[in-house]
């Protein structure tokens, strides 16, 4: 199984095995302290500079080590993620938001309560197998925040 952490010398994604007490990055050979075996991590974006932190989750707050800003860590589970209904870009956001603009395409996902795009339902009120298109659109005003990251949770770009 494998873990991802920040590197400490250029802020890259690093995916290490489970396990490990160091993790040296290819890209600028810094070598990062893994957390020990056990320890949850979550991840925010800083609200100073917009880079992504890693931190051990129950953090009520977290110290951006780029801008400085001490930002307020959300509650445990509070941030769910969907793709994109219109170019399937992964989108992160608030969990409970009804829907989640995508800052890529500036499509509108609906979203249900456990993150996930609605199940479609027949005329007489029974769920169906077959999935039917989002009931999204497209709109250019958003009531909701919008984070966008990339497969190895680079942020792409971030709206509100």
């Amino acid at each position: 199984m494998q873990s991802q952490i920040v590197c400490s010398g250029c802020r890259s994604i690093l995916v290490y095995p489970k396990g490990a007490s160091n993790v040296c990055c290819v890209l600028c050979n810094a070598v990062t302290s893994a957390p020990p075996p056990g320890m949850e991590i979550t991840q925010l974006i800083c609200g100073g500079c917009r880079t992504l932190l890693m931190h051990t989750r129950g953090a009520a707050k977290v110290k951006c080590t780029c801008c400085h800003t001490v930002n307020l860590a959300p509650v445990a589970n509070q941030i769910a993620h969907v793709n994109c209904a219109n170019c399937g870009t992964m989108l992160m956001y608030p969990y409970g938001a009804p829907s989640v603009k995508c800052a890529v395409c500036l499509y509108i996902t609906n979203v249900n309560t456990n993150g996930r795009v609605p199940a479609p339902v027949q005329p007489n009120g029974t769920a169906t197998s077959t999935l039917i298109p989002s009931m999204s659109t497209e709109t250019p005003h958003s009531y909701n925040q919008t984070v966008v990251d990339d497969e190895s949770g680079k942020l792409l770009s971030s709206s509100s």
